[in-house]
């Protein structure tokens, strides 16, 4: 029987049967497997693998450079997917092969041509082994097959489709949320198009309805959650129910139904088993059986994270071993050299860690859970390779969790307790490390944040882990790793075609540069409100970047933070005398201060009352300052309802109350532990952590001699920078010789007459031969264009100051006719060398829109786009009082040649002392207010904070 002559087959007639029963299909499973035994059935194939086997065997088989051989290559790639749907038969090398001598040798029809590319381009989409290389690599087919359409070509568009399907899938694989974004509003673009019917609308309404549940699952937004999940059972209702992609929407709305009851966890404290309904396992399984083998893992990986979400906040024991089935059973569907075995043993591996510590889970089962949990991270992160696959971070965080665990129950072996509690925190680090790769990736302010925003809470518990070993340099290193990644992107971004061009990379940094226009703020009729479009940059090109930087000395620059030793050096060079994180508590651990010294020390002091739920700072953000809601931004009012405004002495007393805690709890047991020379006070750069960003710490009351009280600032200069990494950064500019030039601008929006009084001022008499802008020529493009001629500058903005948490604009300065954005100062290629001091005299610039522990503001993108030092503002700051501060900080630059740093605190201790007196030259109408300002009143004085030198 095996010597048997091989069954003969008309591969043209088969390719017409093909096409006429994909005509008939009604997109149902049972048309999908039609096509696929079609085929077989015609090879006298018992299997698909069988089938790609004689047919490729049959091309290689014939002379090659040949019209036959070309045309036949084409006929076979076109076949494929039919054969591919039930097993990935053909390797890349084949696919590449007969691609080759299609294009060379193939029939010049240019419509069988671009079919047979886009067909090829497709295929990406079914080789679950692709990697980001192989995708761009189907991206570039289906850009050559689009070519050869005219732009009006009804053909054309469900090649875009396609086009828009690849790069969704290839920012799944490879991490750039742009990528995603630019594909799913391409596919809302194209959705309804007249060339599909009325099933493929329907299951293209169904697939973006699935990609927007990941976008607001990202953005953590409920309510839009919510919409969407409403929409895809819409289209349940109207798809077939034996449709191919039926049992994908159901696994993904049981997914998306368990992140939303998540976020209503986090929002409530809640959990609501209800929320969560999931198909049994077994009626699950039988169902999938009908799929091709491709799709069935993916339906069977769905279903397990749906699965194993809800169990982990419902501590559901029986559910989570639901989710271990389902991967299992993935597991044994797939080869291990295919992408979607890494995710799969992650999603194990979480599983099993989780099972591990659930009370529910007899005692003597949760070593072996563990134990097993651990092998898979391991397995997985090893397949994964390193911070490139988007899965690392996270399988890294619950491995060195696992870890962990294990140290604290083997304490009985302080041997192999010390071995796995030390492994926990090294494997913390690398995780910590892996989101500076990702936030690296993003293009764009918003798409970064996002990525970053969950950063901080890892970088928080990973730092207490540190401090509870005596780790202290290792908890700087963690600390310092979940801060400010946003702004870290940014100053990378800009000296990145400077280490290609060094590295040799001369065609990518040229490519680098062409690509570093900003996005402009978006219009009304945006997909997305408060949404645009990549800027700068794309993901897939910064992922070209990435990979030939990390494979060079600059991957340290990319990803590590500075050495103790590094930031010890800073300190020394801007004559600080320490760096200060503060940490709330947490986990069982209470607050902490870690202070790095400038011989490279470190050492931390025990704070047991800085809790961020402390009372007082529960306070103070409900009601805020006088004139601004503590509770947004960063974070947005519970279903974008705004809160009531606070009267003025509510959010006066409430700013006392807070300052009182933050001296009784911090500031007097800190100010205690920091050297100080003699006749001088120390010089503290302090990074609070979370929301500790909200607090005035230089405005902290400590308890004096007969009752009166003193101010953090009268006992020493108070400054804050966001991270240690743009501490370095800082202190290594150094300042312009010889006299600076001078830009002021006020009141450029007629409405803030105080503060245009306020730029007159300061400009007649301090910088008279500097510019001055107002009204009508104080431009967004007059200020930029300032800052690109300056070298050694003075930048003074008296004017309106807005944060929009969330927005594409988070932070912003309402000019002339403009905004003059936070976001265009950081994503633009533009870096203002030599620029000494920004002073931000308007509401809220030191306040970010991105989350506390990016620290994302006005302030800090001044910071990253090269001044030496900035001032900003935590609240509406009153304008009367303002412009005292303001002008006293100027005198005290100019007439007494003190610091920046130095001068705002001299400022705002002049505004401290009832027998304060107007200096020599100030204007009379602001003698007038000198003695109406109330030195017990915060909101005039301790609004405004020191940035950098």
């Amino acid at each position: 029987m095996d010597d048997a002559p091989a069954m003969p087959y008309d591969l043209n007639a088969l390719m017409w049967e093909i096409q006429q029963a994909g005509a008939a299909a009604a997109g149902n499973r049972q048309d999908v497997a039609r096509l696929t035994a079609l085929v077989c059935d015609r090879l006298g194939c018992a299997t698909a693998r069988e089938a790609f086997d004689r047919l490729y065997g049959d091309w290689a088989a014939l002379p090659r450079g040949t019209l036959l051989s070309g045309m036949r290559a084409g006929q076979i790639l076109a076949v494929l997917p039919m054969l591919q749907l039930e097993h990935l038969s053909a390797t890349p090398e084949q696919r590449e092969e007969l691609l080759r001598e299609f294009r060379e040798y193939g029939p010049p029809d240019t419509g069988w041509q671009a079919n047979v590319m886009g067909i090829s381009g497709q295929m990406s989409l079914l080789d679950g082994n692709a990697g980001p290389a192989d995708l761009e690599a189907a991206l570039s087919r289906l850009d050559e097959a689009m070519a050869m359409m005219p732009p009006d070509s009804p053909q054309r568009i469900p090649l875009e489709a396609t086009h828009a399907s690849v790069r969704a899938h290839l920012a799944q694989t490879g991490g750039g949320e742009d990528d995603f974004d630019s594909a799913v509003d391409d596919l809302v673009r194209l959705a309804d198009a007249p060339v599909f019917d009325a099933t493929q609308r329907l299951a293209m309404a169904g697939q973006i309805a699935v990609f927007r549940c990941r976008q607001a699952i990202r953005r953590e937004d409920e309510t839009w959650l919510a919409e969407l999940i409403a929409e895809l059972e819409t289209v349940m209702e109207r798809l077939p129910p034996d449709h191919v992609d039926r049992l994908g929407f159901e696994s993904h709305l049981d997914a998306m139904r368990s992140y939303l009851v998540v976020l209503r966890e986090r929002r409530t404290g809640r959990f609501d088993p209800e929320a969560a309904r999931f198909t049994p396992v077994d009626d699950l399984r039988r169902q999938v059986a009908a799929l091709p083998a491709h799709m069935r893992v993916d339906q069977l990986c769905e279903a397990g994270i749906a699965r194993s979400g809800a169990a982990t906040l419902a501590r559901d024991a029986a559910a989570m071993r639901d989710a271990i089935i389902l991967f299992e059973a993935a597991l044994e569907l797939l080869e291990p050299d295919d992408e979607r075995w890494i995710r799969c043993t992650s999603c194990l591996a979480l599983c099993h860690i989780a099972l591990a510590g659930l009370g529910t889970v007899p005692h003597a089962q949760r070593p072996a859970h563990l134990d097993q949990g651990i092998a898979w991270a391991r397995h997985a992160r090893r397949l994964a390779g390193g911070p490139e696959y988007p899965l690392w971070a996270n399988v890294s965080m619950a491995l060195a969790m696992a870890y962990r665990t294990r140290g604290k129950a083997m304490a009985f072996d302080r041997r192999v307790s010390r071995r796995n509690l030390d492994e926990s925190r090294r494997i913390g680090l690398e995780a910590v490390q892996a989101v500076a790769w990702t936030t690296l990736l993003q293009s764009g302010t918003a798409h970064a944040a996002e990525t970053g925003r969950r950063a901080g809470e890892d970088a928080l518990e990973l730092a207490r882990w540190c401090l509870s070993d005596g780790a202290y340099d290792e908890a700087v290193r963690a600390l310092d790793g979940g801060r400010g990644l946003v702004l870290h992107a940014a100053t990378v971004a800009a000296t990145v075609p400077d280490m290609l061009t060094a590295l040799g990379h001369t065609d990518l940094a040229r490519e680098w540069r062409a690509a570093g226009a900003v996005a402009p703020e978006p219009g009304p009729e945006g997909v997305l409100a408060g949404q645009a479009g990549p800027s700068g940059p794309s993901s897939r090109l910064r992922r070209r970047v990435l990979e030939a930087l990390s494979a060079s000395p600059e991957r340290r620059r990319l990803l590590d933070v500075p050495s103790v030793r590094e930031i010890g050096a800073a300190l020394h060079t801007l004559g600080a005398t320490a760096l200060v994180y503060l940490l709330p508590s947490g986990e069982g651990i209470p607050g902490f201060a870690v202070v790095v010294t400038p011989d490279g020390a470190v050492r931390h002091v025990r704070l047991p009352g800085l809790d961020g739920d402390a009372p007082e700072l529960a306070g103070y953000r409900a009601v805020g300052a006088p004139g601004r809601d503590a509770g947004g931004p960063p974070t947005a009012p519970p279903g974008g309802v705004p809160r009531p405004r606070p009267s003025a002495d509510a959010g006066r007393a409430a700013l006392e109350r807070l300052c009182d805690w933050a001296g009784r709890t911090v500031m007097e047991p800190l100010l205690k532990e920091i050297p100080r020379g003699f006749g001088t006070v120390p010089s503290v750069v302090l990074v609070p952590m979370a929301e500790l960003g909200m607090v005035p710490w230089h405005a902290a009351r400590l308890r004096g001699r007969r009752g009166r009280h003193r101010y953090a600032c009268e006992e020493a200069r108070i400054s804050y920078l966001p991270s240690a990494r743009l501490l370095c950064e800082v202190a290594g500019r150094r300042a312009t010789p010889g006299p600076g030039e001078a830009l002021v601008v006020g009141n450029p929006t007629r409405d803030l007459p105080h503060a245009g009084e306020e730029a007159e001022a300061v400009h007649r008499t301090f910088h008279p031969g500097g510019l001055l802008l107002g009204p009508g020529d104080a431009t967004p493009a007059a200020v930029t264009g300032w800052l690109a001629r300056q070298r050694g500058g003075l930048l003074h903005l008296a004017c309106h100051g807005e944060v929009q948490q969330g927005e594409r604009h988070s932070a912003y300065l309402a000019l002339a006719g403009g905004r003059l954005a936070a976001e265009e100062l950081t994503e633009g290629a533009a870096r203002y060398e030599g620029l000494g001091l920004v002073v931000l005299a308007a509401c809220r610039t030191n306040v970010s829109g991105r989350g506390y522990d990016e620290a994302y503001s006005l302030a800090t993108a001044f910071l990253v786009a090269g001044a030496r030092s900035v001032v900003g503002s935590l609240w509406p700051v009153p304008d009367e009082a303002t412009s005292l501060l303001m002008y006293m900080t100027h005198h005290y630059l100019s007439r007494e040649g003190l610091q920046p740093g130095q001068a705002l605190r001299a400022a705002q201790l002049w505004m401290l002392n009832d027998r304060r007196e107007a200096p020599p030259g100030m204007p009379a109408h602001l003698v007038a207010r000198v003695p109406l300002i109330r030195s017990d009143d915060l909101a005039g004085w301790a609004g405004f904070t020191h940035l950098g030198w």
